[in-house]
């Protein structure tokens, strides 16, 4: 595409009718006229040679072309309002910034339901985007920009990179209630005895259960391996299979949590971010209330 044929205040135009489906309800987002978000979209198909949008009831839908385009428009137009926004002071009450935070699925399972909260009461406009990356790649994707912060394990390294300590994750065993050792106390044999399943977003090398039987001195062979928690934790509820997994994935139906037989320190949580970031008023406002609910949530307070 040849970005100087391309009238780039067309973009938040084709954004709001994507998101509104309607081109009413578009220009009352924008502030304009009508007339202006329908001479805009015709400018639009001229240049993509495509309708974009076509009636749809009462509102319109997006075609194909529009729904190739949207996932790069958004990304664009979220990094220029960032870029754009004052640095010199950060007022979440009227910010729309949009924050890529990267986590894995038990780390935005703890946080993601109290953060939603926060946002609701203090900054209702913020925007959050969790999504999942390779530990190797945490420290480029901080630099590119593609993320803002990262929650992960404590020991990643990379250049340039802040970190802060969150909230530490007690472990337990998970099985069903039906299983036949559902109402006992583990012993170390049962435990690794037990057909686990391993959770990790690697698909190769050790996971944290069999990292756990080998500091025991035993090997432990999982039979089942997935990229995340909520698909073990129903495989655990339909079948005899256990799961070594967070403490606060608990209360789920079906499921009954067992201690540790053993002594395993709770393991901690690190947020990072790319140095030249530190004075970042709305990353720091934001870093502030993560470490704010990673106290309540180690208080058990969240």
């Amino acid at each position: 595409m040849n970005l100087r044929t391309l009238d780039l205040n067309l973009l938040p135009v084709l954004e709001a009718i994507y998101s509104e489906r309607s081109l009413t309800r578009a220009s009352e987002s924008l502030h304009i006229t009508q007339p202006a978000v329908s001479n805009a979209l015709a400018r639009l198909r001229t240049h993509f040679e495509d309708p974009l949008f076509v009636r749809e009831g009462r509102g319109v839908k997006p075609t194909a072309m529009a729904e190739a385009l949207m996932p790069a428009v958004r990304d664009a137009l979220d990094r220029l309002r960032a870029g754009l926004e004052p640095r010199s002071a950060f007022a979440p009450a009227r910010s729309t910034r949009v924050f890529n935070i990267a986590a894995r699925d038990a780390g935005a399972y703890i946080l993601a339901p109290a953060l939603a909260r926060r946002l609701e009461a203090e900054a209702p406009g913020v925007r959050i985007a969790w999504s999942q990356a390779q530990r190797a790649a945490i420290s480029t994707e901080l630099a590119s920009g593609r993320l803002d912060l990262a929650l992960d394990v404590p020991d990643l390294r990379g250049a340039d990179m802040e970190r802060q300590d969150l909230f530490t994750t007690p472990y337990a065993c998970f099985v069903s209630r039906t299983h036949p050792l559902a109402r006992k106390t583990l012993t170390l044999e049962q435990f690794l005895g037990l057909r686990h399943i391993a959770v990790s977003s690697r698909r190769e090398g050790r996971s944290l259960v069999e990292e756990v039987a080998r500091t025991a001195g035993r090997r432990l062979t999982p039979v089942l391996r997935l990229p995340h928690h909520l698909p073990a934790l129903e495989v655990v509820r339909q079948t005899q299979l256990a799961l070594f997994a967070p403490k606060p994935l608990a209360n789920q139906p079906g499921i009954v949590m067992l201690d540790l037989p053993f002594a395993l320190p709770s393991l901690g949580s690190v947020l990072y971010w790319r140095r030249e970031n530190s004075e970042d008023p709305a990353l720091t406002w934001l870093r502030g209330v993560l470490v704010e609910i990673s106290k309540a949530l180690d208080a058990g307070e969240a």
